[in-house]
């Protein structure tokens, strides 16, 4: 900064109130150091408020690290923060600049006073330096702090209306729209940026964007770019290998997976894609070492054990846990997943039940321990201890919507389809507007035949919760059947399958809208991928049959019509007329 070059006489003012502050550090840390009682010219006073300020800010930082080992009380911690504050604006009310500007917005953004005193300062900075491309990110990013996210993407316009040329904007504006699912309009973008000016991070974030889409082959084609551009750019490295699962090109993703773990070694995220990888290649001993060798946190394990359950690898899912009682103790999670095991994997519900019952009515999975029991007692037939469960979890967790949606399904596998009703109406009663809730009712209108007061409800879902994908495809799917509206339909079901990817059911939608929409290239391709996640779902192979016949696969078309009727679709008739049409 300018003001801290000066002559031997201003770095001598300087230095006599650095001792001060020194002093003054020294016999009272928690007192904010008084001005000096001589006349400073302009400059050294701006020196001095730079030397407040900077010590004021190494003392909240240490208070910070320190944590509860801080001797600073809170009123001491918010008077070093005023005061750093105050010396700022001394600063910036002589030599205003964007950096400092920058600083100001920092020191508030975690503060009790929250975004909106960042967002102000960054706005007098814009006042000065208008169009400054730091301030305008860190004011757009101050929007998303606070889940504004179209107020962020308006702000990056305006700036890049000015600025059309500015690169970097451009990339962060994109990247804005991905994160706000806005997958077309981030890719329109990212395009904007000529071939020659696109990063590795630019192209990075493209793959994202084309796989988000679908665009398989044009995600993995600017992965490749970003890494020839940056061999070590994990990130990408690790998007890349994703796209290569989604195509069951396990190999390459394999290959890349253990490239990144030799680069970087401990990476949880690559290793435990690593071992899901395995599974799905049916090499559990491989997915069992990586994962002995891997992390020893509870988090990892977990996510590690749920891996082997899913994957029906039972046995080395076991094994896996028992690293959770190295240490001595034996944590809740040992027990419940080991009672997952016994009930899920072995089809044992009693060595279930027994292992549950070690779960402590203090520990943070008890609620989960009940639900569990409840659903083995429903499994052998034990259906009044399991309704009892719900109702005492209902009544230790009244603001829980798992026991409100437990007891509503074990009404209804019981016929009882008014008591299901009853039991989520009684929920959204205490707990207005929430999604599950929300969304199981609606699902129970849909089977009763109440389909116009499901769909209302799910709008509301949709509406509280833009991102819940199971509402947005439902509403997807829906007016694709009663065939209107196919515009927002795609919309919808597009938004759903970029939050669950991997669902083979919302995959399924989307090819289903894009064949209601008469466009069968695209459907042909959603519809394979949907056949590929879930194979054993008849409606979804007639969903294969139809588009397969509309594309001109007619041996396509056999295939998914011959396979409904294997699973035992609820209208054969139909099928075998379809079928006798080819």
């Amino acid at each position: 900064m300018k003001y801290t070059h000066r002559t031997t006489v201003l770095a001598t003012m300087a230095a006599f109130a650095l001792v001060a502050l020194v002093g003054l550090s020294g016999c009272a840390p928690h007192k904010a150091p008084t001005p000096v009682d001589l006349p400073l010219s302009q400059s050294a006073q701006l020196n001095y408020d730079y030397l407040v300020y900077r010590d004021q800010m190494q003392r909240l930082q240490r208070h910070i690290s320190e944590g509860k080992r801080s001797t600073l009380t809170a009123e001491e911690a918010n008077q070093l923060h005023r005061t750093a504050v105050e010396s700022l604006d001394r600063i910036l009310a002589v030599e205003p600049s964007p950096e400092l500007y920058l600083e100001k917005a920092g020191l508030f953004w975690n503060h009790p006073e929250g975004t909106s005193r960042s967002r102000a300062t960054l706005k007098e900075g814009l006042t000065h330096f208008p169009n400054d491309r730091m301030l305008t990110i860190y004011l757009a990013n101050s929007y998303i702090a606070d889940g504004r996210q179209e107020d962020a993407i308006n702000v990056m316009h305006e700036y890049l209306a000015v600025k059309p040329d500015d690169i970097q904007a451009r990339e962060r504006l994109g990247q804005m729209y991905m994160d706000a699912g806005q997958d077309a309009k981030a890719l329109d973008m990212l395009k904007q940026i000529p071939e020659k000016n696109r990063t590795a991070n630019t192209l990075s974030i493209m793959g994202r964007v084309q796989g988000n889409l679908g665009m398989r082959k044009a995600a993995i084609a600017s992965l490749k770019k970003a890494i020839a551009m940056d061999p070590k750019f994990t990130e990408a490295l690790v998007e890349l290998a994703y796209q290569y699962e989604l195509t069951k090109d396990y190999v390459s993703a394999e290959k890349i997976y253990t490239s990144i773990l030799e680069q970087n070694g401990p990476f949880p995220e690559a290793r435990l894609r690593l071992v899901n990888l395995n599974l799905k290649l049916n090499n559990p001993a491989k997915a069992l070492q990586l994962t002995l060798e891997g992390p020893p946190s509870k988090s990892f394990i977990l996510d590690a054990v749920l891996m082997f359950i899913n994957n029906g690898f039972i046995a080395q899912g076991s094994t896996a846990l028992d690293r959770l009682i190295s240490g001595g103790t034996i944590p809740a999670e040992y027990y419940f997943y080991k009672a997952v095991i016994a009930g899920e994997g072995e089809n044992d519900p009693d060595k279930a039940l027994e292992y549950l019952d070690k779960v402590k009515e203090t520990d943070r999975l008890y609620p989960h321990a009940l639900q569990f029991k409840a659903q083995l007692f429903s499994i052998q037939g034990k259906q009044e201890q399991a309704l009892e469960l719900a109702l005492k979890g209902k009544a230790l967790y009244p603001d829980a919507p798992i026991f409100y949606v437990l007891e509503s399904t074990l009404h209804r596998q019981n016929n009882d389809l008014d008591g299901a009703e009853q039991a989520l109406t009684e929920g959204l009663a205490r707990l207005k507007n929430d999604p599950e809730l929300t969304y199981k009712l609606a699902m129970i209108y849909e089977s009763t035949g109440k389909r116009e007061q499901g769909l209302a409800l799910m709008e509301t879902v949709i509406r509280a919760h833009p991102d819940h994908s199971d509402a947005l495809n439902y509403v997807g799917y829906t007016l694709a059947e009663e065939n209107r509206e196919l515009d927002r339909a795609l919309v919808l079901v597009t938004k759903a399958s970029s939050l669950d990817p991997e669902n083979g059911y919302i995959l399924d939608s989307v090819a289903w809208v894009h064949f209601k929409r008469e466009e069968f290239d695209t459907a042909w391709k959603y519809i394979r991928y949907a056949v590929d996640v879930v194979d054993s779902d008849p409606t979804i192979w007639e969903h294969y049959g139809d588009i397969a016949a509309a594309a001109g696969h007619v041996k396509k078309a056999r295939t998914g019509y011959s396979n409904a009727l294997k699973l035992g679709h609820s209208n054969p008739s139909a099928i075998k007329k379809k079928l006798n049409t080819l």
